[in-house]
Parts: structure tokens; C-alpha cells; sequence
């Protein structure tokens, strides 16, 4: 474990366990040519809204194929933390990693989308766990798992029970290896906007 890593204990800042049998994929994030930073100036301008309209998740044909899931249909990708709807954007350009013997597909969201402006779509941020790398304290956002599933994402109370059953929320929140365990001492008070923070 990093002692320079700083971790934010919060009940809603889950971290799963490296390769839990619930999130088989991994997911990174990428920025997009037309859109800037998460798109909170971009998507509210017409020219480049109608360039990238649409929050999408680049997969493989592979893993198309094993979720029997067709280029734009509609799949949700779910995370410990939450769970966003997006188009299936199914491309070469994402393949599998083969580590260890074992093939591990691989999910791409690009980091633009909220639910403001010209264009809407998932946010990418609803996914990723808060954690403050040590060089600079940058939160983790290219490097996680997700698991997918083909279809629309619910609402309402339906969204909690989709959640549930695919991210049930019954573990603590630092069940991942490396995070401090129970009872570490708190820091929070000393870093500003992200509540709680624990520290090893």
C-alpha cells in the first residue's frame, strides 16, 4: 500500500475489490476532440453538441458478441458506486488484455457528459470511486472495474433495485485490499470537499 495515497471512507465512495466475479471488465475514460473537460462549456455549444451528441461506451466485438449486444443498442455500465446509461459503440480500436492466461475486456467512456446542456447523457464521474492519487491528489479515473449490462437504465425506485442487483451495497465501503482498514484514523477536516478522508 502507497502511505502517500490518500483514501475517502465514505459510505457512497465504494471501492470493489480487485477482481470481484461482479465487475469483470475494466473500465478507463478518455476525452473527446469536440467536447472540454467534462463538458460543462462544450455541450452547451450547438456546432460541437452535434459533433459528439451522445454519451457512448466503446467496446470490443468481442465483448459485443458475448453480451449479443449490436452497435448503438443501449447498455448500462455499473460500478460499486453507481450505475449510467450510454449507446454501445462497438469498435477494434478496444480490445481485450490478455493477463495472466485470462482475457479481460476492456470499457471506454469518454469524460464529457452530464445532465445539462445541448446534449445530456451518464457522467462518467458517477462511477468513479474519490481517492487522491499522492503526487497531486488527483482522484482515479482511468483504471476501474464495471460490469455490463445490455439495456436501459431504469428510474425511480427501479433504479435502486437494478443497483442492488447488480451492485448490492451490503459490505462495508473499504472492502479493496489496499484501502485502510475499519477504524483508521480520519483526516477530513484537513482536506476540503471530498468530507471524510482516511489515510494509512
Amino acid at each position: 500500500t502507497n502511505p502517500a495515497v490518500h483514501w475517502f471512507t465514505r459510505n457512497e465512495n465504494r471501492y470493489a475489490p480487485p477482481a470481484a466475479s461482479r465487475f469483470p471488465f475494466v473500465l478507463t475514460t478518455y476525452r473527446l476532440t469536440e467536447h472540454h473537460t467534462a463538458g460543462g462549456m462544450s455541450r452547451f455549444l450547438s456546432h460541437l453538441a452535434e459533433l459528439q451528441p451522445e454519451m457512448f461506451a466503446e467496446i470490443s466485438p468481442e465483448l459485443a458478441s458475448e453480451l449479443k449486444v449490436n452497435n448503438r443498442d443501449y447498455i448500462c455500465i455499473v460500478t460499486l458506486r453507481g450505475a449510467i446509461e450510454a449507446r454501445a459503440l462497438v469498435s477494434r480500436r478496444i480490445r481485450p488484455l490478455h493477463i495472466n492466461g485470462k482475457k479481460v475486456h476492456q470499457v471506454a467512456l469518454p469524460y464529457h457528459y452530464g445532465t445539462a446542456g445541448i446534449v445530456r447523457g451518464g457522467t462518467a464521474n458517477d462511477l468513479l470511486t474519490i481517492s487522491g492519487e499522492p503526487n497531486v491528489t488527483i482522484m482515479e479515473a482511468k483504471a476501474l472495474t464495471c460490469n455490463v449490462v445490455p439495456g436501459r437504465l431504469p428510474h425511480g425506485k427501479a433504479f435502486a433495485e437494478f443497483l442492488n442487483t447488480y451492485a448490492p451495497q451490503a459490505e462495508p465501503p473499504n472492502t479493496h485490499p489496499e484501502q485502510p482498514p475499519p477504524g483508521v484514523a480520519k483526516g477530513g477536516e484537513k482536506m476540503h470537499g471530498h468530507a471524510q478522508e482516511g489515510k494509512q
